[in-house]
């Protein structure tokens, strides 16, 4: 992931990371929260999924949350109204030393809404507002913001899928990645598709403490083949 995003995740941008459901975005984003944590670093965890991220989290810790939750703040929106708001008063919430945001996912409330013209336009603005306001954060608070997102189809084209609000994820993204499930249950592909350029690529695997440049032995890949049926853990 470092030589994808040219070292990691970068304070002062959004990254965008997309993909189809269980592809490993909430594993992505949990580890890089035990990244943060092993440096020192706080992080605010926006959750507007409906499951709980505390049980994969303490796996990839490999520690309880009671642990360091002095590190990471998690936030759960349960409307795309408080969402807004909650984003508004992310500053209130970060503690000293918080250099990392994650929303997992920014869309996923924002499509709840979605009824008509008139209300599409308007939470379509909003949904541009919240994630302006990200930017803001990240360039005036000097932090690395990661915004996971869900996809829908591309008309036309029954294989392809797009992120969900391309256009407002387009223009404010500083670095966009795509994930996808591999020829296994447990394979990843992950594809940076900005900034433009050489395109990075990397093949990862679902473990138990996440995503590994090597798959686990048969006996351990086993249960993240059955946790991904269960779907006992959110979005792996």
């Amino acid at each position: 992931m470092d030589r994808v995003l040219d070292g990691g995740l970068h304070t002062g941008t959004i990254t965008h990371v997309y993909g189809e459901a269980a592809s490993g975005k909430t594993t992505l984003g949990l580890q890089f929260v035990n990244s943060a944590c092993r440096i020192g670093v706080r992080t605010v965890y926006v959750n507007s999924e409906s499951s709980s991220p505390i049980e994969r989290l303490e796996q990839i810790i490999d520690k309880r949350f009671s642990q360091i939750e002095d590190m990471v703040r998690i936030l759960i929106p349960k409307s795309f109204d408080e969402q807004g708001a909650i984003i508004d008063d992310l500053e209130l919430y970060a503690r000293e030393g918080t250099r990392l945001v994650v929303v997992d996912t920014l869309t996923r409330l924002y499509r709840s809404v979605l009824e008509d013209k008139a209300t599409n336009y308007v939470a379509h603005r909003e949904l541009n507002r919240q994630t302006g306001f990200l930017k803001g954060l990240a360039r005036l608070g000097d932090m690395a913001v990661l915004v996971l997102n869900q996809v829908r189809g591309v008309p036309g084209d029954y294989s392809a899928f797009e992120p969900v609000a391309k256009n407002i994820l387009d223009y404010w993204a500083d670095y966009v990645m795509q994930m996808r499930i591999g020829q296994s249950r447990a394979q990843r592909f992950i594809e940076r598709t900005r900034p433009e350029g050489d395109r990075k690529t990397a093949v990862l695997y679902l473990t138990r403490r996440g995503l590994s440049s090597t798959p686990e032995p048969a006996e351990t890949g086993k249960w993240s083949e059955e946790r991904t049926q269960q779907g006992s853990t959110p979005d792996v």
